[in-house]
Formats: structure tokens, sequence, C-alpha cells
């Protein structure tokens, strides 16, 4: 597949989809990483001048801010705009089928909603995704276990933990940026699962 990533500086996630295909990544401040084919470093709102052809699947990760807990007690939500109309907008002229990846807080359209649970995984890291095509929803599944320490760090807020146990519970294995793999990363579970109904 020829697959466009956008909201993606890091581009953790480009270490599965390689294995899908060719990569282009858009960010505002991506970096290159092994895993990209190419990099266009843009503002998503310039996207129609910086994108020339159409793509199989496009993957988005519009910034999570305006739905997180954290904003939504401080009262800070309207500091964070809603990128998800955008991201939208850029997948339905540019894509063939797409992902939109958020919080489940968000306002997604029929959204999956996916944890670490549900794949046998000691971290609850619960996403959404909305996506152009049938994904079946798992059954809920809260964790793996009542016990599990490592889950216990991350529903408390905390990212601190050996950066080896995040790359193996989220299934990677390049040396990525700390904050980028342990924030942000889908766990590469969670993409096989995404993909499997499209292929």
């Amino acid at each position: 597949m020829d697959i466009l990533h956008v909201f993606a500086d890091t581009g953790v996630e480009c270490e599965v989809f390689s294995g899908y295909g060719t990569v282009t990544r858009l960010g505002i401040d991506a970096k290159p990483n092994p895993y990209t084919d190419e990099v266009i470093v843009a503002d998503a709102h310039d996207a129609d001048k910086q994108l020339s052809r159409e793509f199989d699947l496009g993957v988005f990760h519009p910034p999570c801010q305006s739905w997180t807990p954290g904003s939504q007690m401080q009262g800070t939500t309207a500091d964070h705009p809603n990128l998800i109309p955008l991201a939208r907008s850029i997948a339905q002229e540019f894509c063939d089928e797409w992902i939109i990846e958020n919080v489940p807080q968000a306002p997604l359209h029929d959204a999956v909603v996916l944890n670490g649970g549900m794949f046998g995984l000691p971290l609850h890291y619960e996403r959404a995704f909305e996506t152009s095509y049938h994904v079946p929803q798992p059954r809920r599944q809260t964790r793996l276990s009542e016990h599990e320490t490592f889950d216990k760090h991350h529903e408390t807020g905390g990212w601190y933990g050996d950066k080896s146990i995040w790359k193996s519970v989220k299934g990677y294995s390049h040396d990525w940026p700390s904050e980028a793999l342990k924030r942000s990363a889908i766990p590469r579970a969670y993409i096989n699962y995404l993909l499997r109904p499209l292929l």
C-alpha cells in the first residue's frame, strides 16, 4: 500500500506501516526516520498544497489535548483547536481509506475503541479509531490484571520506566525518542488489528 501518515513528527508507527507498504509522513516538525520513504515538513493546513497524489491509506493523529481529562479538569479545552475535521477533510480528498486516532472522549465518527487488555498487554492505553471501513469492536476489557504495576504507572499519569520495557510492550524495536514512544505511539497490536479488515 501507499500510506500517508499525518500529524506525525516522530512517526514511531512507521516501523509498523513500512511492513505494509511505502510511507509518506507529513508533520509540522517532521524528522526523518528509517521507516519513512518521504518526509514532508509542513502544517497539515497546507496539505492540499503539499500532496500531489492519492494514497491507499491515510493515518492521522490530530492532537488530543482538547479532550484529555487534564484539559477538561483545568478548563483549558478551548485553548486547543479541534483538528479532527481537518484530518477528515485531508483523508477524504487524498486517501482511498483512512484511520483517525485520538482519545476515546474525542468527537470521532463510529469509533472503534481499543485497549491493551484486548491484546494481552500489561498496559491499558485506551485509544479510539475512526475508520472509513468496518473494523469490529472487540469485547471491552479493562486490563490484563488488577496487579500489573506497569499498567498502574500509566494510569496514574506516569510515563516513567525503562524504555526497553515500553518498546517490548508496545511492540517496537527501533531506538525511538522516549517521550514519543511512551506517550503517543500506538501499540503494534492495535495497528495490525485495524489493518487486517482492510487487507
